[in-house]
């Protein structure tokens, strides 16, 4: 099927978009070429119908309109058109930046000093509450029995231990989170462990942006052994309150 085109004229796709066209002026048009039939957009084809050689005509091109029907179902209809015989051929829209997903990161001091609060400091190693050997702010990473450490040793394995946190919640997120919810999952993830913060609904939740749901797992989390303990509690509390950007500092 030969398609017979009416031309407005020999504009440019910039042209086209400064020109004034009065009340049809419009988001989109459509750019014919000597090889297929565009919808454009800001320079950009959003969607492109292809011209093949008439078996029958070799001096006419064929193509398939159905396509175009969706074209004009848009709030931003094309009104208007251009052609461009020997023109270039537009290039497709570019798909947009990857969100940033965090601001950064990196823990913001609430997120340490929540992480400090209920961690707290113990230079000799000891039994936490299931029986992990423990030292300095909370870390278990290498500690034995008898082990004893200064505080700018537990500083520095603080840092260490949270730099691992930080890369689990940077891969485990998909979806734009602010910095409040980043450190607030970082401390999450920093008491539960990596394997059960990628496992967990809360992470789920969160990257289907269900921001709230998200928030409302955090109390879930407050067992161990399995006995609920009021300093887990607090300590969900807490960082339910930072992720959702409230005052955390009464829990603590």
């Amino acid at each position: 099927m030969a398609l017979s085109v009416i031309s407005y004229g020999e504009l440019s796709g910039n042209q086209f978009k400064t020109c004034n066209w009065g009340k049809y002026q419009m988001g989109t048009w459509i750019k014919e070429t000597d090889n297929a039939i565009y919808l454009m957009q800001g320079g950009y084809y959003l969607s492109k119908i292809s011209k093949y050689p008439s078996k029958n005509n070799p001096n006419e091109k064929i193509l398939n309109i159905r396509g175009m029907q969706a074209w004009f179902t848009r709030d931003d209809a094309p009104r208007g058109m251009t052609v461009s015989p020997g023109g270039e051929e537009p290039l497709p829209l570019p798909p947009p930046p990857p969100p940033t997903k965090t601001s950064g990161g990196r823990i913001n001091d609430d997120g340490l000093l929540l992480i400090k609060s209920f961690e707290g400091l113990r230079l000799k190693a000891y039994q936490d509450a299931v029986g992990i050997w423990t030292i300095g702010y909370g870390t278990t990473q290498g500690v034995t029995p008898g082990m004893e450490i200064t505080q700018a040793q537990a500083e520095q394995f603080l840092r260490r231990d949270v730099n691992k946190f930080e890369q689990a919640v940077q891969e485990g997120v998909t979806v734009p989170i602010n910095e409040n919810q980043f450190s607030a999952l970082v401390s999450f993830t920093y008491n539960v462990g990596s394997g059960a913060f990628r496992s967990s609904t809360l992470l789920r939740l969160l990257n289907q942006n269900d921001i709230q749901g998200a928030a409302d797992q955090f109390p879930r989390w407050n067992r161990a052994g399995g006995r609920v303990l009021d300093g887990l509690t607090r300590r969900r509390n807490a960082e339910r309150s930072l992720f959702l950007g409230q005052d955390f500092r009464r829990f603590l």
